[in-house]
């Protein structure tokens, strides 16, 4: 193309089409991702830095709800999903709980849609300290309390939802993520190396490349592994209401249930708010003509105030590969997928 004005000499402009704007795309994106790792990881660092900092004496709040004679309901709270802080906090509020002579039941509030497999087990442990000391137990529960939810409450001495509780989906999942494709549009093509002793390593252990049958294979035997822990749980805690074996296994083929569902089905003794969990313990623990005192345990929030202001190491190649490496390791959850 050329422009021309009078008393000017032609001057020639060429447009030059090139190649290569997918690739550009691509790039922008994948460094995108690699600053939103960073970010995350900084993120990580710097509330880990303000916690070592601001170091409290423990994770859990005990407040008074109601003043009344020396004798004490409990109410123990577990909210969120359900992870290894959930767990620490629930160890340490059961140590509080059994180290005060004057508790004499819990109710055990429950709003979660689970998390963790381990997590959620290690919280059923921590439970079963009240039960082994003669302690009436009643479970209570909000919004939700579905997969780990219902997995860490299944073996309380009583169980009420309110109306619109969320209950049950008893079941195992994982998600995996696997990076073959995304690192192959990158230009990235990772090696990994196995022990000719080990040949095995590499099945579900290989988040660089896509996963074939064998590999799903190997990781639902693991599932079903977990989902046989779950079942066992749940015959031990509602065997007494659920006594056909083969009801209780299409019970607890993952379906999720409203409060009515799961009393007609058993999972539950009943249909009632906290205070009514609050009255069952009371009665179960013998204190009718008592107005007993009510403590609640709730978990400790960390403070948001001082993130950025924490001081944290630099972040490094490896730190930026764990993180890789921990977002996509499968992850086994008692969790309702809502």
């Amino acid at each position: 193309m050329s422009e021309t004005t009078p008393g000017t000499t032609p001057v020639t402009i060429k447009v030059v089409a090139t190649t290569g704007g997918f690739r550009t795309f691509v790039a922008f994106l994948s460094a995108m991702f690699i600053f939103l790792l960073v970010f995350l990881v900084g993120i990580v660092a710097g509330v880990s830095a303000f916690a070592a900092a601001n170091k409290d004496d423990g994770i859990v709040r005990i407040a008074t709800t109601q003043d009344g004679t020396s004798s004490t309901i409990a109410v123990l709270d577990i909210s969120g999903v359900i992870d290894r802080s959930n767990a620490a906090y629930a160890q340490q509020a059961v140590k509080e709980i059994l180290n005060n002579k004057n508790i004499r039941a819990v109710v055990l509030r429950v709003d979660s849609p689970g998390g963790g497999v381990t997590a959620s087990d290690e919280i059923w442990h921590h439970l079963q300290k009240i039960k082994d000391a003669k302690i009436p137990i009643v479970a209570s529960y909000g919004s939700v309390a579905a997969s780990g939810g219902y997995y860490i409450s299944c073996n309380t001495d009583h169980i009420i939802a309110q109306e619109t509780t969320i209950t049950g989906s008893i079941g195992v999942i994982a998600k995996i993520m696997t990076f073959q494709e995304l690192l192959e549009k990158i230009g990235v093509n990772p090696v990994t190396l196995i022990a000719k002793d080990s040949p095995e390593k590499s099945v579900a252990n290989d988040v660089y490349r896509n996963w074939t049958v064998k590999d799903k294979q190997k990781v639902r035997s693991i599932l079903d592994a977990m989902y046989a822990v779950f079942y066992s749980r749940v015959k031990e805690g509602r065997g007494h209401v659920i006594t056909n074996s083969k009801t209780l296994e299409n019970v607890a083929n993952g379906s999720a249930y409203t409060a009515q569902q799961a009393l007609k089905n058993g999972l539950i003794d009943g249909i009632g708010y906290l205070d009514d969990a609050i009255i069952i313990a009371q009665q179960r623990a013998g204190l009718i003509n008592e107005e007993p005192t009510v403590l609640h345990f709730s978990r400790k929030t960390a403070l948001f105030g001082g993130l950025f202001g924490a001081r944290s190491k630099g972040i490094s190649a490896g730190d930026l590969h764990s993180m890789i490496q921990e977002f996509s390791m499968p992850k086994l959850m008692y969790l309702y997928n809502q």
